[in-house]
């Protein structure tokens, strides 16, 4: 499961600007006030399909308390009534980050309730396993990315909202986002923004906004700069490149429309576990997360956490923390784990599961509990152990027994868009006792 790191870009993009600093830029909204019922809603809700045949089974969240999901069901009324933008931040590993299994549930989830945009984009593509899709981008492959290695160790690194930045002092290297033509969503914004860093060494960048030239200056204080363009809502293009008069560094992109709809923020790394949060500085990273302001944060690790042998106290303080600073830094969000999806590997001439896959269940469902937060349970929405064999032979996973194909991720995004609104629907009520 490790990535291999390949050079290559993505881009990003943006709307006015505002620095990182003091304040945060965007206010948040006041927590959402709402019932722990799962039952009848005074908002009426775009239908949801009912689960089409195939792999997988219903699988509800698992939420003692029987509110985790209360703030995300309350942001789903206010998009429904046309009031507001329901926002996901999405983290994970391997599976988020090739925005298959993200991309189905945003498209889903943007068909029913309104396409708000593609949300944040990481600026380059610097690895095999990383996309965006419903939304084009293009870069020169010699930008460097900044991010935590294990070579690292313990070491703390500011690398914003998803853990990466992508920086340059090369005049040749260029980098360039689209609204997308490929598909009916994300064929239109009318908010860009462009998150890039300053500092007493900086350099500048050249962008172009649809063709008109703007110089956004680097040097100045060490910050991060939230450059923030209104357009008429239609499809444009972003397109920057450093001016060669120092290093430039960009942590992402916004493209994003309307007054109302759904945003999904796909902010995968492949290879990751929960812990990467705990090497991102905490202080910067809270206050991007803060500009997103989002709904409902989900963390989806522990496909690799299954490979690797760990002390329980130890697994369970590293979700303990890592669940507080999402607590913390986004105190109005509904928070949801996602378990590991089934995983085999090979033990002479058989294929078998992990035998530490149940056990890293169970501690994130304590943990996730603990902290207020729902869990849901990839591998018994698969099928349980095992699944992996028989969506390998349905033509829904790949050889390697960890990853599921274009179909697969597709069939994993239908089952985790049910459970997320079984509170709407009143049916997969909210899982109250293991």
């Amino acid at each position: 499961m490790r990535p291999r790191v390949v050079a290559a870009a993505i881009i990003a993009v943006a709307l006015c600007s505002v620095q990182l600093g003091g304040a945060h830029a965007a206010k948040r909204r006041p927590e959402a006030k709402t019932k722990a019922s799962a039952t009848a809603r005074a908002v009426a809700h775009p239908p949801l399909d009912p689960l089409g045949a195939g792999l997988g089974t219903p699988v509800p969240v698992f939420d003692p308390a029987g509110r985790a999901l209360d703030p995300w069901w309350a942001a789903l009324d206010r998009a429904a009534q046309g009031k507001a933008i329901a926002r996901i931040a999405f983290y994970g590993a391997s599976h988020t980050a090739a925005d298959l299994w993200t991309g189905t549930l945003r498209r889903r989830l943007q068909a029913r309730y309104g396409d708000a945009g593609h949300g944040f984009v990481l600026p380059a593509r610097w690895n095999l396993g990383y996309r965006h899709q419903d939304i084009a981008t293009d870069a020169t492959p010699t930008w460097a990315i900044a991010r935590h290695l294990r070579a690292h160790g313990a070491a703390v690194g500011d690398y914003g909202l998803a853990g990466l930045r992508m920086e340059s002092q090369g005049a040749a290297d260029w980098a360039e986002i689209r609204t997308t033509t490929a598909h009916a969503l994300g064929r239109s914004v009318d908010r860009i923004e462009l998150w890039y860093r300053t500092g007493p060494e900086s350099g500048d960048l050249m962008v172009q906004l649809d063709g008109a030239a703007e110089v956004l200056t680097g040097r100045g204080a060490a910050a991060v700069v939230r450059k923030v363009w209104t357009v008429a809502d239609g499809s444009h293009a972003l397109r920057w490149t450093p001016a060669g008069n120092g290093t430039v560094g960009v942590d992402g992109a916004v493209f994003e429309r309307g007054p109302h709809g759904v945003v999904l923020d796909q902010l995968g790394i492949p290879g990751m576990q929960a812990e990467i949060h705990l090497h991102w500085s905490e202080g910067p990273w809270a206050e991007q997360l803060g500009w997103r302001s989002p709904d409902l944060v989900v963390l989806a690790y522990g496909t690799n956490d299954v490979a690797e042998p760990q002390d329980d106290d130890s697994y369970l303080a590293v979700w303990q923390r890592v669940l507080g600073r999402i607590r913390k830094a986004a105190p109005q969000a509904a928070c949801l784990v996602v378990g590991p999806s089934d995983r085999q590997h090979r033990q002479g001439r058989k294929w078998v599961g992990f035998e530490r896959t149940a056990t890293v269940i169970a501690l994130q469902r304590k943990v996730a509990a603990a902290a207020g937060c729902g869990h849901w349970d990839a591998q018994a929405a698969m099928g349980g152990p095992g699944a992996i064999s028989r969506w390998i032979g349905t033509g829904l996973a790949t050889g390697d027994r960890v990853h599921l194909n274009r179909d697969g991720y597709a069939r994993l995004a239908e089952l985790l868009d049910h459970a997320l609104h079984g509170g709407l629907y009143g049916r997969a009520k909210p899982q109250r006792r293991e």
